[in-house]
């Protein structure tokens, strides 16, 4: 038998019956309905009346068959817009991680890892652009804020002399396919006029990130900063790096001397060698867009960002975090 929506004028003889104190049962029989059908309506459809006696008042639920209709009507209409996002919760958890900084695909990854809820990248990405994702303004939340998606180049290095360059082709084959902890690519981050600017060295198998600030990109101060991060690290999780062939890594020999690690150049102009590092920077920029003055940026400020973007689920790592894939990667080493 298939179901059909209750009249106007079902509702009006429900009225009726109501009022002369007949019990759902027999209604449902006299109209040649199920009992729950009769019992959902006077549920949802019912009205809250308020009623006065004796200087005190009381709401009381009333069946009125033209308010039922009413409401009815209403229920339909909201049914053709169904909620963003699947679900409330959802919906709530994409506002809010958007807000920090995630991309689509990254809440959609963790949302099925961690809670086994599935949404498509592409469904957030068009809930972004549309009218109601525009009215919120939620692009500027993804990593370029660009209004509409376009194509990302990388920034093309300048072309310098340094001394004893070994170049990408003598590195470890496995550095290239990252089957092994160990291989990191550093590049610096500059900010507005010739101050101070961010240090960046990522580790290719685990995105792990270190960001630290130097006063001025200069080889002395950046090579301080590259020896603070890499002599801590054991022997085993520092066996490359590739750098950017920036001015600033000239005293490339000296890092190495003192912290252990052998390190690398990319081709100049060829920033998709260093991929890891790039994509990594695209992130602290979020944080840190163009023209910033790390002058007036504070270490605290740096290390939340550093925070945010370990703690970050990433695709490449199931939706597991740098941090979580590092440290369980530095054990394994240490070991």
């Amino acid at each position: 038998m298939n179901y059909s929506n209750l009249s106007q004028k079902e509702r009006d003889q429900i009225y009726i019956l109501k009022q002369e104190c007949i019990k759902p049962n027999t209604i449902a029989k006299l109209l040649g309905r199920h009992r729950s059908t009769i019992c959902r309506e006077i549920k949802r459809n019912s009205t809250s009346i308020e009623s006065r006696y004796n200087n005190s008042s009381k709401k009381r639920k009333h069946y009125l068959p033209d308010r039922a209709q009413q409401k009815y009507i209403q229920r339909r209409k909201e049914s053709k817009y169904p909620f963003p996002l699947k679900n409330p919760w959802i919906y709530r958890y994409t506002l809010r991680k958007l807000k920090i900084g995630w991309s689509p695909e990254t809440i959609s990854g963790r949302l099925k890892l961690k809670y086994d809820e599935y949404i498509s990248h592409e469904t957030i990405y068009q809930f972004i652009y549309s009218k109601v994702g525009r009215k919120k303004e939620l692009c500027k939340y993804l990593r370029r804020s660009h209004p509409k998606r376009r194509k990302y180049s990388g920034r093309k290095s300048k072309r310098t002399l340094i001394p004893n360059r070994r170049d990408i082709s003598l590195r470890p084959e496995k550095a290239e396919t990252r089957e092994e902890f160990g291989h990191w690519e550093g590049d610096s981050i500059v900010g507005v006029g010739k101050g101070a600017a961010l240090h960046s060295e990522v580790e290719r198998k685990c995105r792990k990130l270190f960001l630290r600030k130097v006063k001025q990109k200069t080889s002395a101060e950046t090579r301080k900063v590259m020896v603070a991060i890499y002599k801590p690290l054991p022997k085993k999780a520092k066996l490359s790096g590739t750098l950017d062939n920036g001015s600033e890594f000239t005293e490339h020999e000296k890092v190495t001397k003192e912290s252990g690690i052998d390190l690398f150049f990319a081709t100049p102009y060829h920033s998709w060698e260093r991929g890891t590092n790039e994509n990594t920077n695209g992130l602290v920029r979020w944080y840190f867009p163009k023209k910033t003055n790390f002058d007036e940026i504070s270490e605290e400020e740096i290390q939340k960002v550093e925070n945010a973007i370990n703690n970050r689920p990433r695709k490449c790592l199931g939706y597991k975090t740098a941090n979580e894939a590092y440290h369980q990667l530095l054990s394994e080493c240490c070991t």
